[in-house]
């Protein structure tokens, strides 16, 4: 194959696969949805890790297992709006809080290489502020944060390892 067949072969294969990500960027991702009546007090962005820590499960198989997030929340101005950490649990700047059940989430849609879209019940409420009232938290448009794909064994017993992820966070009455 000469030069110009083979760069003629590498531009049809890079303008096919480009093409096979913008159809499937363009097809809309399935989000949780809000229980009927829901109306929503904040929507947020989320830039952070998720943190494994790797453990033996009680068959003694050693596995990552989540810790929880550490995240920043920004608001659509691009304001710091608060964190977003273990539990799980959202702060806001004014000193409102919230926590939730992540364990038993009212929905999850599992994403390819990304953490989870779900929607959780608020469990716990603290302070007045922003998030006094919030009912339901709703992870969106999630990116990355899963768990690593090897390491973890008795030799690095109790090692972390932080996976960047970004999501969007939506807050209803």
């Amino acid at each position: 194959m000469n030069v110009f067949a083979a760069q003629a072969a590498f531009a049809a294969f890079v303008l096919f696969a480009g093409g096979a990500v913008q159809v499937a960027r363009a097809q809309p991702d399935i989000e949780p949805t809000p229980p009927a009546g829901a109306t929503v007090v904040r929507e947020v962005q989320a830039g952070g890790a998720q943190v494994y820590a790797c453990r033996a499960n009680p068959a003694g198989v050693y596995q990552w297992t989540l810790v929880g997030p550490k995240a920043v929340l920004i608001g659509d101005d691009g304001s710091d709006f608060g964190t977003h950490s273990a539990g799980p649990t959202w702060t806001a700047v004014d000193g409102s809080s919230i926590g939730a059940d992540g364990a038993h989430p009212l929905q999850k849609i599992d994403r390819p290489q990304s953490v989870p879209a779900l929607l959780l019940a608020v469990t716990s409420s603290h302070g007045e502020g922003v998030l006094s009232g919030v009912r339901f938290v709703r992870r969106a448009q999630t990116q990355g944060g899963t768990a690593p794909a090897a390491g973890c064994d008795a030799e690095h017993a109790n090692a972390t390892a932080a996976s960047r992820y970004s999501a969007v966070y939506t807050f209803y009455r």
